[in-house]
């Protein structure tokens, strides 16, 4: 016992300690991915009496009109009820993943998670045109986030563990570990080490174990091997790249668009689901593929199975109630959508291309480009984007096609307000993870250590004479009031009670020059808010309470700036160097 309580306090012991819980998140997150699979197919048995992902376009065709309709429109209608008593009444995502990571020091409510994947389950069930990505990923996430709370895990730790569970639930979801790994690093935690890379890993390892288990290691979407006839198509891949970019731009200003709608319209916002679950089921009767996760419709694009007219409506219809889905609050992720759409435009693109007499490569391979394409920009990660691609379908005979079109889409993406879908959500709730991770850590450091004692305690009476002659025997710069019940009552610097001096005379009570009670932080204060108080007074110092309180409020003594700013660069230089590997 002696010798595994030694080996624990180690520093080996500790990251062994940390690799058994990064396994334990690929377990539980397998599992739980696991059960919202099986939920999303439960949802869709209830719905149509039958149930499947690969085969759930057959059936609908299947089904008579009225129930294609009806299903959605009562599937909405559960679901605007549900969303009532979820947090902020909203479906929550990979967006809320990322702003925890940047804004929240990695802590996410496990309510939310639950939430999350039972509305998911039940949208998907009965036809949302989304995906599964989404909620898998925030349920992985705030399952880590909740061991890592309970654990007391720092925040490095968290924000590691997060990555582990995001990994395991994309890995699990669509049986891509290794696009999974770089998702979890390029999207979630937001940089790579060999610290942070490692338990990721065996995380997405173990899901895939629970995955391979219970499903199977089939690839999401078998194809024939493709080769790209000629390089010159190179240049046809790139515009590819940005017509894919132009279409996930025009996905967020038509889903702004219905949002204002919404918003027109002045229904009640649990009626929203219901009202676009009845308007996209009556578009599914002719095109039963735009419903649900598309993995049909995605696979025979795929094939070069579509014909160029059906690709257009397929296309057009797709985008239309993919936006109407999520404006009016259905839950599921976008990557689906993505591929559904990137696939459909693919194909079209090499229809027109082949109109002008070119000499191309087979149609399935620009369908395959063109997912691609739309994916990498929608997400805003185009490495993990090509990776998934190539584990979605086996096929790497078309490498260079791949990643020409995912770096021009994501190029072409970023010269807009916003890089990805994910940064236009958080936009739209007034949320800028723009520099994120460092404001993260800094908000975990409190001024309770740079806390001193470098100033001189003035009485109330006192006047501006007796109290700069008073810090200048003291040699301070800094006084604190403190009044006859030993509370704190104002503070003033030297600079402003000369300044006051010049204007009113050295006579006038000091109390005067002094700044209010109200100006000051309790030791919790994290060094962020402490900075932006100075700046908001373009002071140099601020009092440190024990209290909120005023009534209550005790003298714990002044932080200064420049102690500040230097524990702000220490923060980010140490952590700059752990995500370069410095040590």
């Amino acid at each position: 016992m002696k010798l595994l309580k030694y080996i624990a306090s180690t520093r080996w012991g500790d990251r062994l300690t940390y690799f058994v819980l990064a396994a334990l998140v690929g377990v539980v997150v397998g599992f739980s991915t696991l059960a919202l699979i099986k939920l999303v197919l439960f949802f869709q048995f209830l719905g149509f009496g039958e149930a499947s992902e690969i085969r759930y376009n057959q059936i609908l065709a299947a089904r008579p009109a009225w129930q294609i309709i009806l299903v959605p429109a009562l599937g909405g209608l559960v679901l605007g009820i549900l969303m009532q008593f979820l947090p902020g009444r909203r479906y929550h995502g990979i967006a809320d993943v990322m702003e925890a990571c940047a804004m929240n020091s990695a802590r996410m409510p496990a309510r939310s998670g639950i939430g999350a994947g039972v509305a998911a389950a039940l949208s998907l069930g009965v036809g949302a045109p989304l995906g599964r990505e989404g909620p898998a990923v925030h349920i992985g996430a705030s399952i880590s986030a909740w061991l890592a709370e309970k654990l007391g895990l720092d925040h490095k730790q968290s924000l590691a563990l997060l990555g582990c569970g995001a990994a395991a639930a994309v890995a699990v979801s669509f049986n891509t570990p290794i696009a999974a790994v770089i998702f979890a690093l390029e999207v979630i935690v937001g940089y790579f080490t060999l610290r942070v890379f490692a338990p990721i890993v065996i995380a997405a390892m173990l899901a895939m174990v629970v995955r391979e288990y219970f499903l199977g290691s089939y690839a999401l979407f078998p194809v024939l091997p493709h080769s790209i006839t000629s390089q010159w198509e190179l240049l046809l891949f790139a515009l590819l790249g940005v017509a894919g970019a132009l279409l996930a731009k025009s996905l967020l200003a038509i889903t702004g668009g219905f949002e204002r709608v919404w918003q027109w319209s002045r229904l009640p916002r649990w009626s929203h689901p219901a009202v676009a679950g009845l308007l996209f089921g009556a578009l599914a009767v002719p095109l039963p593929y735009i419903l649900g996760i598309g993995f049909e419709g995605t696979l025979l694009a795929l094939n070069g199975a579509l014909e160029s007219n059906l690709l257009f409506y397929l296309l057009v219809a797709k985008l239309v109630v993919v936006c109407l889905a999520i404006s009016a609050g259905f839950a599921g992720g976008v990557f689906g959508p993505a591929i559904f759409l990137g696939s459909m435009l693919g194909g079209l693109f090499w229809v027109l291309a082949s109109s002008f007499g070119l000499s191309l490569s087979d149609q399935g391979v620009y369908a395959t480009i063109g997912m691609a394409a739309v994916a990498s920009a929608i997400l805003g990660a185009p490495i993990s984007t090509v990776l998934i691609v190539f584990e979605l379908t086996r096929d790497y005979g078309i490498t260079l096609g791949v990643m020409t079109a995912a770096a021009f889409a994501s190029s072409v993406m970023q010269t807009g307000e916003h890089g990805s879908f994910f940064r236009w959500q958080l936009a739209r709730r007034n949320i800028n993870i723009s520099g994120g991770r460092d404001i993260s850590l800094l908000m975990t450091h409190r001024v309770e250590q740079l806390i001193s004692s470098d100033y001189v305690v003035a009485e109330p009476h006192m006047t501006i004479g007796e109290l700069e002659s008073l810090m200048g025997v003291e040699r301070q710069r800094l006084a604190i009031f403190i009044d006859e019940n030993s509370q704190f009552a104002g503070s003033v610097s030297l600079s402003l009670l000369i300044a006051h001096a010049i204007e009113h005379g050295m006579d006038k009570p000091a109390i005067e020059a002094s700044i209010d009670v109200d100006y000051s932080i309790t030791d919790m204060t994290n060094i962020v808010t402490a900075v932006q108080k100075m700046a908001e007074r373009e002071l140099e110092f601020i009092p440190v309470v024990s209290s909120e309180t005023t009534a209550r409020s005790e003298l714990l003594g002044v932080v200064t700036k420049s102690d500040v700013l230097a524990e702000h660069y220490d923060v980010v230089k140490r952590a700059r160097e752990e995500e370069f590997g410095v040590t």
